[in-house]
């Protein structure tokens, strides 16, 4: 494991965690089998058993085992919504793949609108105007309000309450997290507050049309944008 020697701690645990997802795809270990120990594992694969731990934390989280104080780690048996959770990437993304991203955003947000009107709810407008009222008070904090745009665009999905959707945007979001500040540093607040300001309004009006349009609008222009400044920075 000499690899293993000139990688950080970070690094190693990124590395058990692929080994053992892989064992898992792979059906090495299949649903319901208990993995081996902890101290197994790390004679295995040569690391220490603080790296083991981390990892199967981490493999838990994601929903692929389940960790049974005093019985060990299992398989979880998959349905597919957790099934879509080894979609998941570690690694950062690169300008195109940010741009592909958004390409996808343009083709699928737009079209979650019309299940967003037929399903809302009094309170779930309410959180959308909560959302948007941090975003305003946030916009001397570039990261905060970041993370409250992210927010928004995720409670629209829950509305929908559909836990293949939510999921597959959930990955989405995930791979997309690490350049949703660096868009907003890049494109200012103006947008994600004019846009989500009309939406709700649309929202509000049961405007499914209008709220579309709106939908549409937002993530082609922030594809646009972004576009245009990856050809300026060349």
């Amino acid at each position: 494991m000499n690899r293993m020697n000139r990688i950080n701690t970070s690094q190693i645990k990124n590395l058990v965690y692929e080994q053992c997802r892989n064992m898992i795809m792979e059906g090495h270990w299949l649903p319901g089998d208990k993995l081996p120990s902890e101290n197994q594992l790390c004679e295995q694969l040569g690391v220490s058993r603080v790296s083991i731990r981390s990892a199967l934390q981490s493999m838990e989280a994601q929903g692929l085992i389940e960790i049974r104080r005093g019985e060990g780690s299992f398989v979880n048996h998959f349905n597919l919504s957790n099934q879509l959770d080894l979609l998941i990437p570690i690694l950062a993304l690169d300008k195109k793949d940010v741009m592909e991203v958004l390409e996808y955003r343009i083709i699928m947000e737009p079209g979650i609108i019309p299940y967003v009107l037929e399903r809302i709810k009094p309170g779930d407008i309410e959180s959308l105007e909560k959302i948007y009222n941090k975003m305003e008070a946030s916009v001397g904090d570039i990261r905060k309000f970041a993370s409250l745009d992210e927010q928004f665009h995720l409670k629209l999905i829950d509305i929908i309450s559909n836990k293949v959707i939510e999921k597959v945007y959930r990955i989405l979001f995930e791979i997309f997290n690490s350049t949703w500040l660096e868009i907003c540093e890049v494109l200012g607040v103006e947008d994600g507050l004019h846009y989500h300001h009309e939406l709700i309004r649309a929202i509000r009006d049961k405007d499914v049309a209008q709220a579309t349009i709106l939908m549409h609008e937002h993530v082609e222009r922030t594809h646009s944008r972004m576009s245009k400044y990856y050809s300026e920075k060349k």
